[in-house]
């Protein structure tokens, strides 16, 4: 039996039926932080919205007050392609390395039928 461990997430949202949309949040050393915001673009989010089982993703900040200080920066910098499968192969620096904005990192993913009714 193979495990499957799930190493991103989308958080800050506290409506349940909205679960597309939020900080991103991936799993660095058994704990879950934010990604800085610096550089963070669409070629990003599409990695984050593939690898999450949406469809597509629609934005890469959503505007909405989602800050959290009690999660903190563990990823920096990070540079996808968009064709990733996975937000862990794309090229990014481990720890804060200067983020300017603290709100970290946001996604929009468009919603497939099944994620639609799984909420």
């Amino acid at each position: 039996m193979s495990l499957f461990i799930v190493t991103v997430r989308l958080a800050g949202i506290n409506d349940t039926n909205v679960n597309y949309t939020g900080r991103v949040e991936v799993l660095h050393k058994g704990k879950w932080g934010k990604i800085c915001r610096d550089g963070w673009d669409m070629n990003d989010v599409k990695v984050v919205c593939t690898q999450l089982g949406f469809k597509s993703a629609l934005a890469e900040f959503v505007g909405i007050d989602i800050k959290d200080e009690n999660v903190s920066i563990v990823i920096s910098k990070v540079d996808c392609r968009g064709t990733e499968s996975a937000w862990e192969s794309c090229s990014r620096t481990d720890g804060h390395d200067n983020c300017v904005d603290d709100t970290g990192a946001q996604a929009m993913c468009e919603p497939s039928k099944l994620a639609i009714e799984i909420s």
